[in-house]
């Protein structure tokens, strides 16, 4: 019989690790991951860790891994184009929920082979798009066309996620003008939070600009040179 006995410690394995790191990302943020704190929440030395990882930077390249083979395929639908939209949607609302990923991602320290199932089918439905069916003139896109449109939407993606923006919101639609209220002005908390988030309308926001802009880019494609 292969049961755990009662009390006894789970085996330390690769894998736990890795998941004791994207809850510590996910709750925590990025910055409080460290070696030490994954020894801490599986409630281990540091010594058992480097029998399975060399150091941080390890442990970051196996969180982007376990990211990018997570990341969705195409939509289910006939529609290449709606494909397209559907998937990179996808991609949002996954990278949304461990933001930190898209701060790994978008540094490109941690290359992550698992991410090819993504880009070669993110890749494949953009071609099957803009293929002579979908254009006015009956003729396919440019390749490099094709390769742009890719680096632009994670550009786009990438940049919602982290929502840096140098200059502030000032531009952001009014109530007047359709776009959401500013929320009422609140004290800041007593105690900051340890791994802060955006605001919901801030996320909404963001989520609202990424689908707003998404076929907008994509259609670009459409259209004849």
């Amino acid at each position: 019989m292969n049961a755990r006995a009662p009390g006894r410690p789970r085996v330390l394995s690769r894998a736990r690790i890795v998941e004791a790191a994207r809850r510590i990302a996910d709750d925590e943020g990025l910055d409080a991951l460290t070696v030490r704190r994954v020894a801490q929440r599986l409630s281990t030395g540091q010594a058992s860790l480097y029998r399975h990882i060399k150091d941080r930077d390890e442990l970051l390249r196996l969180l982007a891994e376990d990211v990018a083979a997570q990341l969705p395929g195409p939509a289910d639908h006939p529609d290449p184009r709606h494909q397209v939209i559907g998937q990179w949607l996808a991609a949002y609302d996954y990278l949304a929920r461990h933001r930190w990923a898209a701060r790994i991602i978008a540094e490109g320290q941690h290359m992550a082979d698992g991410a090819s199932a993504f880009n070669d089918s993110a890749l494949d439905a953009l071609r099957r798009t803009s293929t002579g069916d979908h254009r006015p003139t009956g003729a396919a896109a440019p390749p490099a066309d094709v390769l742009r449109v890719y680096r632009v939407l994670w550009h786009l993606l990438l940049g919602s996620l982290l929502n840096a923006h140098p200059v502030g919101h000032a531009g952001r639609p009014t109530e007047q003008d359709g776009g959401r209220p500013d929320p009422a002005p609140t004290d800041p908390p007593e105690e900051a939070d340890p791994a802060p988030t955006d605001p919901p309308e801030e996320a909404d926001a963001s989520r609202d600009d990424f689908t707003w802009a998404l076929p907008r880019i994509l259609d670009s494609l459409l259209r004849p040179a």
